[in-house]
């Protein structure tokens, strides 16, 4: 088989100058650090353990299209058109015209032969080179594209209002400084930070993004790659309606992964997962966003900010262990109430922390607040479905759903607890053929075994409902999954846990001499700290099946190629791995998000969850990075906003991890020692209004940007000669 692997229209002179040239505006960087000519003999790779043909520059695009293949599609390549002209118009809606060799009983084979034609003629009126080779079991042809013409990708930029950064050179031109993240009195302090991926040097200065046109070629930086990437795309879908040509023409259509730059993440640690306990950078997300785009380098962001904050309640939480045997309940209580404290304080402090940080960097990467765009349409989106009767009935039971979820997990708590409470009551009894006091230290794990087997059911039934719901824009599906995914898993991961402390007492009992409330807190304690080490543990095996069972795909795609001299290409190993769709970013999310309520909620029972949390995400980082980067396909650049609805879900969390602190210090620890209720739901009322107050207050006075941050902005918007120069 014949794997092209560069264009063939073009002499390599030719190719040659039109990448290389330095100093041509605004797309030099992007091209000028990358191995542009493939040595004749092909470079081999070593994938997920296989050895593969490195052939991913200098494209930035894949498109799959399926071919026949004897004997076994036949049938659908077979199949006659009615109206190819009308299918034709669905694909390309600004030609007036349909093809004249458009007629009824056309085959689908030749249909779609002549779409992959009229795309690549299109890619190649943008200014993009192509190339097209077949997949190594011949089913499938590969279209490969990138942007070379320099002209072309001027009007490209300028048309699709591509973000470029002003030039340092841009401020000396007007008599102003380029303002940084440091300044002492009136100097702005320049910093040395980590190279860029392509071996930039860069420094903390952080200029404006502005809009490419062409009165501003002179003072802009280069365009990102990253950037290119993204408007390639919305240059393409300007001609061709791409939600129709993937779910009706094409397989696959996907930004490839480029092999160095992934090396270079992998060789300063972040993907690396033979480093497991290598300690967060501050400055890593700037190459995430570098390679990946805002979009995934903001959840990195928060990841990074969580675990790095993470270090003081972790290693106070160390002493717990040995300190609670030697001391009374008493003075437990009191080290348990002021752990507490700290928690409601650390977790206020850390989402005011969260949001400077994660404006600041959303500036760095130019999707400050001037950045809008264009929604896309999701491909599988109908119009006339909308308020429809099946579409509300579809809804309706997903809903239905919901609560009986919901239902399920507050039943089986309160049968747990009533069952418990028999088996302590009657200690000399049998269950199940065993002791009633050796049962019900048993009995625990069920409580951790209906979280995780209903978490288990719920998660892709609920995804499989939401995707086929039908939503509009990429963003309203994944509002409605984040809605409904959290609606269930809020109660399922939480409830079991807080009735243990809120409701059991009152109504079941607690378990113990005495039925007294430390009963309940010492197996709320033991349950905890179960259930966390078993969601460390479950978590960690999936992302390790993930990457065991990807690995299996490409070993078992070797295995079925049709000679000896057939090579599986990067590019064919990428269009096997999967999507970095919805559900992948949301469940990554929920991870964090479900952790940090855990910590906020019931850290003051049991403070061990802190170091368990941090040691967890530590590794559990570095093989979500290596998921990214070698185990799923290259995620498609959008412009991100930050964290939009997980913002409001943390500081939802983090206001009722303080009433639920406050409820157990006063009534379950009585801290305070106040006898009578009155006088304990003032002390209730006072601590959590009281730790409310702060939050809010803190808000107000410490604002949504650092003070970096708005003198960053106040020089780069309220100067007019930079948009003069």
């Amino acid at each position: 088989m014949l794997l092209a692997l560069l264009p063939t229209e073009r002499s390599d002179a030719l190719r040659l100058e039109a990448f290389t040239e330095a100093n041509i505006g605004p797309f030099a960087m992007a091209w000028s650090n990358r191995e542009l000519i493939m040595q004749v003999e092909q470079e081999t790779i070593r994938v997920l353990g296989a050895d593969v043909v490195k052939n991913d520059g200098p494209w930035h695009y894949a498109l799959v299209f399926p071919i026949r293949v004897q004997g076994e599609n036949d049938e659908t390549f077979d199949q006659k058109l009615d109206d190819p002209a009308s299918k034709w118009k669905e694909l390309f809606p600004t030609e007036e015209n349909s093809p004249s060799d458009l007629k009824p009983g056309m085959t689908w084979e030749d249909f779609t032969a002549r779409v992959r034609q009229n795309v690549k003629q299109y890619i190649r009126e943008m200014g993009c080179e192509v190339t097209e080779f077949k997949s190594v079991d011949e089913d499938e042809i590969f279209v490969l594209f990138g942007m070379s013409d320099k002209e072309k990708a001027l009007d490209l930029a300028e048309k699709e209002e591509a973000r470029v950064r002003l030039k340092p050179s841009a401020y000396d031109a007007v008599d102003c400084k380029c303002p940084t993240d440091e300044k002492a009195g009136r100097e702005w302090r320049i910093r040395e930070l980590e190279r860029s991926l392509r071996g930039v040097n860069i420094d903390n200065r952080c200029p404006a993004f502005v809009r490419y046109t062409a009165t501003v070629h002179d003072v802009v930086e280069d365009v990102e790659d990253i950037e290119m990437i993204r408007i390639v795309r919305h240059g393409l879908q300007r001609e061709v309606r791409l939600q129709v040509l993937e779910a009706e023409v094409t397989r696959l259509f996907f930004p490839i992964h480029q092999w160095d730059d992934l090396q270079e993440l992998y060789a300063r640690g972040w993907s690396n997962p033979y480093k497991p306990f290598y300690f967060p950078k501050a400055n890593m997300p700037d190459n995430v966003s570098e390679y990946f785009g805002a979009h995934v380098a903001a959840f990195f962001h928060l990841y990074n900010a969580f675990t790095r904050w993470l270090v003081v309640p972790a290693l106070v939480s160390i002493i717990f262990p040995f300190v609670r045997p030697h001391i009374s309940h008493e003075k437990a209580h009191w080290f348990d109430s002021s752990f507490g404290g700290m928690m409601c304080l650390w977790s206020t402090f850390f989402l005011a922390s969260l949001k400077h940080q994660m404006n600041a960097k959303l500036l760095k990467w130019g999707m400050g607040d001037t950045v809008s765009r264009v929604k896309n349409v999701r491909k599988n989106f109908k119009d006339e479905l909308r308020g429809s009767c099946s579409e509300n009935l579809r809804n309706l039971l997903h809903w239905t759903l919901v609560i009986l979820f919901l239902s399920e997990t507050v039943f089986f708590s309160r049968y747990i607890a009533l069952w418990r409470r028999d088996l302590f009551d009657n200690p000399d009894g049998m269950t199940f053929g065993m002791q009633n006091t050796d049962a019900g230290k048993y009995f625990k794990y069920l409580v951790t075994a209906n979280i995780k087997i209903v978490d288990a059911v719920w998660t892709p039934l609920c995804i499989y409902l939401t995707k086929h719901e039908n939503h509009r824009t990429e963003m309203d599906l994944k509002s409605a999954m984040i809605l409904k995914l959290f609606a269930v898993k809020s109660v399922l991961f939480y409830y079991p846990f807080i009735r243990s402390i809120f409701i059991q007492p009152h109504v079941e009992g607690c378990p113990g001499p005495g039925n007294h409330i430390s009963g309940c807190l010492d197996a709320l304690r033991a349950d905890l700290q179960l259930f966390f080490i078993t969601q460390v543990i479950s978590v960690g095996a999936g992302l390790m099946v993930q990457l065991a069972m990807m690995y299996w795909t490409v070993r078992k795609e070797l295995q079925r190629k049709k000679s000896d001299d057939g090579k599986l290409s990067y590019v064919e190993v990428q269009a096997m791995l999967a999507d970095y769709g919805e559900e992948a970013e949301v469940s990554d999310y929920l991870q964090v998000v479900l952790n940090f309520g855990f910590l906020s909620m019931f850290g003051c029972v049991a403070p061990s969850m802190c170091i368990l949390c941090f040691l967890s995400n530590l590794p559990m980082k570095r093989l979500l990075a290596y998921r990214f980067s070698f185990s799923q396909k290259r995620v498609v650049p959008i412009i991100t906003h930050g964290l939009g609805s997980w913002n409001f879900i943390l500081n939802g969390l983090a206001y009722f991890g303080v009433s639920l602190t406050a409820y157990i210090v006063v009534f379950a620890y009585d801290s305070f020692d106040a006898n009578h209720f009155h006088t304990q739901l003032l002390l209730f009322l006072a601590i959590e209004r009281g730790v409310a107050a702060l939050k809010l207050v803190l808000d107000l006075f410490l604002g949504d940007k650092s003070l970096a941050q708005q003198r960053i902005e106040e020089v780069n918007e309220d100067d007019p000669r930079l948009f003069l120069c």
